[in-house]
Parts: structure tokens; sequence; C-alpha cells
């Protein structure tokens, strides 16, 4: 999933370093805790922070910048101090492959790495693998269904759910679903379609028409690509289109005598930036009319989320579009993700990713009669008393199979005038298994 800012580019090489010296370099405690080291600890947020899909970025920025106050105004990890650095992925393979190397060259102190999305998954997972450092992907791509890479860890499902989870909203979903003629318009890169084929396969297996309408991500106008999904004639648009949704869904209305369609988007358009972007274009009534998008079933609330809701607001003082991510799925899980890592270095006492990266899957899933902790404090006092955990954070609960990757079930939103999420209904447990099969799993 691409899922989904203001954010710092590294341009040059002598930049960057400098960067990464003062990331290094500033602010640490110095505080030796045992086996832990001494010196702050690095997240690395590997992700495009310019180019097409440079929104994604902040949204896994602030994600740590949530997450390290929570551990650093709790002793730390062993006295060491978290902090939080961006390297810029372009969301292209040929640059983020120089990105991570130099991330992982240049930096002994990285405890984890954050971001590494559709678009550059493929380049930068191995790289970060051999440096054996954990890694919480938001990338959706199959090939990562069955990874051998042991520092791979993926907290949402693959994108194959998502386009299963677009097909249950036409199929299942409230008034005017059910649809029978989807377009399909997302960006011809290949991490948006990596959508198309699975909800191809379902929604035709399933009775549906489609046509699959690829739109270069970025380009100033969508004009012909527009008049061609018109002329289909479809019911409903699937789509995702990040960074440019707006365009094209604003040609559409204008083209189309001013009249919208229903829009049935992926997770990663439960963003403040889409939003903001699709109602600039179509107005907000539309958008709260015709949008309808699927995520995982999120509460926002609970002691975890209380506390990633005051950290990310907190943030604002330093990273001012942080707490628009309240409701932003991945920057839930990544902050998960920093957490667990964390507590895994204090569970096994090591700064050792070798020796702690298999804690993480178990503090994840618990073991039998493990504490169920929901914060930093919450584990680390766990562990001090001699006890087991599951961490159940901001995104819930996970559950990581023998390849890493944890799946939840979906639920079916929309938007209020806010921006806000709005919960319309769940997928059942038989319509998911339903669209499933038709698609091919």
């Amino acid at each position: 999933m691409k899922t989904t800012h203001a954010r710092m580019r590294i341009g040059t090489a002598a930049c960057s370093l400098a960067l990464l010296m003062l990331a290094a370099c500033g602010g640490g405690s110095g505080t030796t805790g045992g086996g832990l080291g001494s010196g702050d600890l690095l997240v690395g947020v590997l992700a495009p922070f310019s180019g097409v899909d440079a929104n994604l970025g902040p949204a896994y920025y602030a994600a740590c910048l949530a997450a390290a106050p929570s551990i650093n105004s709790n002793g730390g990890v062993g006295g060491r101090q978290v902090k939080c650095q961006q390297f810029d992925t372009r969301g292209e393979p040929a640059d983020a492959a120089p990105a991570a190397n130099q991330m992982v060259a240049s930096n002994s102190n990285l405890m984890a790495v954050v971001g590494c999305t559709s678009d550059e998954a493929s380049a930068v997972a191995p790289i970060v693998n051999g440096a054996h450092i954990p890694m919480f992907c938001m990338t959706g791509q199959s090939e990562f269904n069955k990874t051998k890479l042991p520092y791979f860890h993926r907290l949402v499902p693959a994108d194959i759910y998502d386009a299963y989870a677009m097909v249950g909203w036409a199929l299942y979903g409230p008034s005017p679903a059910p649809f029978h003629k989807a377009a399909l318009v997302f960006g011809d890169d290949i991490g948006s379609q990596a959508f198309v084929e699975p909800a191809t396969n379902a929604f035709t297996k399933l009775g549906g028409q489609v046509k699959n309408f690829p739109i270069k991500l970025g380009a100033s106008s969508y004009r012909t690509e527009v008049t061609q999904v018109i002329q289909y004639q479809p019911d409903v648009i699937f789509t995702e289109a990040i960074g440019s949704a707006g365009t094209f869904l604003g040609e559409f209305k204008t083209l189309n005598s001013g009249k919208m369609i229903p829009i049935i988007g992926t997770s990663a358009t439960i963003d403040p930036e889409w939003f903001a972007a699709v109602k600039g274009a179509i107005g907000v009534d539309d958008i709260v009319k015709y949008y309808g998008g699927v995520d995982l079933g999120y509460s926002f609330s609970g002691p975890a989320y209380a506390e990633f809701l005051t950290n990310l607001n907190a943030a604002a003082s330093t990273f001012p579009q942080a707490p628009k991510y309240k409701q932003r799925g991945s920057t839930l899980h990544l902050y998960d993700g920093i957490i667990m890592s964390a507590l895994a270095m204090v569970e096994t006492n090591s700064k050792d990713p070798k020796v702690y990266n298999p804690k993480i899957k178990e503090i994840a899933n618990g073991t039998s009669g493990a504490t169920e902790v929901h914060t930093y404090k919450e584990g680390v006092d766990a562990l001090k008393a001699g006890k087991s955990i599951r961490f159940v954070g901001a995104g819930g609960a996970n559950t990581f199979d023998q390849y890493n990757n944890s799946v939840s079930g979906y639920i079916l939103v929309k938007y209020n005038a806010a921006g806000d999420e709005v919960k319309v209904q769940d997928l059942t447990t038989a319509q998911t298994e339903r669209i499933s099969q038709a698609g091919g799993i």
C-alpha cells in the first residue's frame, strides 16, 4: 500500500552527509545502558519527500516524531534517545537505492527503518535487510507476501487486499451500490498498477465490467484520459492517483457537465493531502456525497492512540503538518513499529539487531501468558517486572505470519466535511472470502 508532506529534500552528497552527522551526534544523553550501548539511536525514514509521491514521506516522518517522545520521556532505550531522520527516495528505484546505501553506510546507530513504499521497496528492502536493520515497509507489492527477508515487516495488507476491499465496496456497500461498470484510474507506475489486476480479476468474475485508464502522475492535465473515461460511461471510478487525483477528478467534473459519479479509493486516499486536493477540485459537497474508501478497522481510541495523538499534536512545534495525520493508517502502524523495536531492544538488553529483531514478532503476536501493553512505558514496566508482553498499539493488534506480514480486516468509510474518516460498515468474512476466491487467492 502507498500508503499515505512537507519534507526536507536531501539534495547532494555533501549536504546529506552533513545532515547524517548532525542526526548521529546531536542531543543524546550519552548514558550507557548495559548491552544497549550509548549515544543517540536513529530511526531512518526512507521514503519519498520529493517527486510525484512527495506526500507519502511526511506521514511516515510524523510517525517517528510521535514515537520518539514516547520512548525518550520514559528512559529512552537504556538511556539512549531516539532521533528521526528523513532519507529521500524520490519514489524512484534509481534514487532510492543510493539513499538506502548511504543511510546504512553512514549510520552505525540505526535501530529501525520505516517507509519503503511500493515504488522503491524492491530496490531498498534487500539493502536494509543486508545491513541487518529491522524495517517496517509501506509496500503492498505481492513479492513481499512470502518474502525471505527476515528484517522486513509489514503491518498493513498487501495491495491485493486493498483491491479486493474496493470490489467489496462496489458490490456490498450502501446505496447507490452495487456498481456494475468500473473505470480504474491509477498511476502508470509499478506501485499504482499493482491494484489493477486483482481488482479486475475479482470484479469481472463476480459479474462486473472493468476498463483500465492508467495516467502519468504529476501531469498538468488529463483531458484525453478524462474524455476516454466519460466515453466509457462507468458507474464508478476506482482510484488512488496520489498527487494527481485533484487534477483528474476536477477535469472529470468539468468535462462531464459539472456532474460527479461515485469514487472508490484505496486506503492511501484516507489522507489529508488527498482530501484537500480533491475537495479543492470538486468541492466538499461532492467529495462527501460521492467518495467511498477502504481502510482497516481502526478505533482511534484507547491509551496507545491517546499517547500517539498527544505526541503528534506536540510535534507541530517542529513539523507543522504532523497533526494532520491523526487518522492516517500508515502513521499509526509505523509509530507502533518503532515502539516495538525499542521494546525488543529493552527485552533482549541488546543493541544488536541480529538479537532483537526476532523479538519484534514475539512482542507483536504475544506468547502464552503474555501481558498486554499499550504504551512504551507499560511495556518497559512489565519487562522490568519479569513479564513477557504483547504490544497492542495505536494501530491495534498485529498478528505476524511466518513472512512477517500482519493482515487485518477491512471497513468501508467515507469522509465528513471536515475531512475525518467516518465508518460506514464492515466487510464480512463471507464477503471477503468470496472476493478473494474470485480474485484467485
